[in-house]
């Protein structure tokens, strides 16, 4: 502090709007209000069309108007498109599923929603492309805690349309307030709007979400929604709701042993907010007068079972910052064990970590950030991007057949 108020006195006025971004950049914006409504009561986009759980064979289609309309889904191979699903009746907020598509295949698409009067409202024509095959190639990027910071959301959010993926996961904290309304559309939706056009969006719960009805209506996810597991590629993905219990006697930890002894993936991702291995420097402990629980007690069951498992990455937020773990299994770093991702640097406040390294700490850095993974065979490569673009982690892990 003292430095930047010497700064300050022999900077003047351009200091002052140095101090203004810095605060920004660290904190994010702590005031909103609710969308204007458009004056001339025009149909409009609240919630601008995007993509939902992608499967080889299908694709959901959502959005939201600001009054109750019809929607119609145009799609196919060839532009403009000319097959069409429509709503069954007039809403505010649209789903719909796009069926008995061809698996790793292109697809053009537009939405066109129309109000009761007759006004017609287009969304832009776009593309989206139906999951690979299981032997094929692909990519995918991870971001967490958007929270309450468009600005840094928005940079984020470019550099993984950059990457041109083919979907993103989500690891909670999608905004900051669950049961604000305008956070939804204003704080995600909005800074996402290209990237979600074109990628489905697999998200998981955090604690900012509150359980509120808004996760649930604007994610279309297989019931019960709060965990549910998907195959992309040769990877099974699993999410698990971390504010819920997730002890051994729990229906969550008992659903999840049963898909990943069924699974036959070459690849096994977990993937929920709150960390099971964490560094920070706060959040499990005071690190610089008391000891790390290196992550929540509640949550450290689920360790057994990832490694009972030989999941290949724990994926998660919850605190604000990058770190990468060595391989651990059994509390101790091993060739074989399982990589622990925290990437909550999507928006919300910059954290730090404790000032002594932990055993198992890898990489880390405290930086508004999403990660970027591409998937050949037996081959994973990530690669860590801050939100200028500029790469400062990379790592590569291969498996044998």
């Amino acid at each position: 502090m003292s430095k930047l108020v010497r700064v300050l006195a022999l900077g003047g006025t351009c200091v002052i709007v140095f101090l203004s971004a810095l605060l920004v950049q660290q904190t994010g914006p702590k005031k909103d209000a609710p969308v204007e409504k458009p004056a001339d009561g025009s149909l409009q986009f609240e919630v601008a069309p995007y993509l939902q759980f992608g499967t080889r064979t299908s694709m959901t289609v959502c959005c939201e108007t600001n009054a109750a309309s019809s929607c119609e889904v145009l799609y196919g191979l060839t532009s403009p498109p000319t097959t069409s699903i429509k709503s069954k009746s007039a809403e505010t907020f649209h789903e719909l599923t796009l069926t008995n598509l061809q698996p790793s295949t292109k697809y053009f698409y537009q939405v066109v929603c129309t109000a009761a009067d007759g006004k017609i409202l287009k969304g832009n024509a776009g593309t989206f492309a139906t999951a690979v095959n299981e032997n094929e190639a692909f990519s995918f990027c991870v971001i967490g805690d958007t929270q309450r910071n468009p600005a840094a959301t928005t940079k984020v959010a470019k550099v993984m349309w950059d990457r041109r993926p083919n979907f993103v996961v989500h690891l909670g904290d999608v905004v900051d307030d669950g049961a604000a309304g305008w956070q939804w559309t204003g704080d995600l939706f909005k800074p996402c709007a290209e990237l979600f056009s074109r990628v489905p969006m697999f998200p998981t719960i955090g604690n900012h979400e509150k359980n509120h009805a808004s996760y649930y209506k604007y994610f279309s996810l297989p019931k019960p929604e709060y965990y549910y597991t998907f195959r992309y590629g040769n990877i099974d993905f699993f999410s698990v709701d971390t504010n819920k219990d997730v002890s051994p006697t729990s229906e969550q930890y008992k659903w999840l042993e049963k898909q990943l002894a069924d699974s036959t993936a070459k690849w096994k991702i977990v993937f929920h907010h709150h960390p099971l291995y964490s560094s920070d420097s706060d959040d499990y402990g005071n690190t610089n007068f008391k000891n790390s629980t290196y992550g929540a007690l509640k949550h450290k069951p689920l360790i057994a079972l990832v490694e009972k498992y030989n999941v290949d990455f724990v994926m998660n937020g919850h605190i604000h910052a990058y770190e990468r773990t060595q391989p651990i299994r059994a509390g101790k770093v091993d060739p074989k064990g399982t990589i622990h991702i925290t990437s909550g640097g999507g928006g919300g406040g910059l954290e730090q970590f404790e000032p002594t390294p932990s055993f198992f700490k890898n990489q880390n850095r405290s930086t508004f950030h999403c990660c970027y993974f591409t998937v050949v065979g037996g081959k994973l490569t990530g690669h860590v991007f801050d939100s200028d673009g500029q790469l400062f982690d990379q790592f590569e892990v291969k498996k044998g057949d």
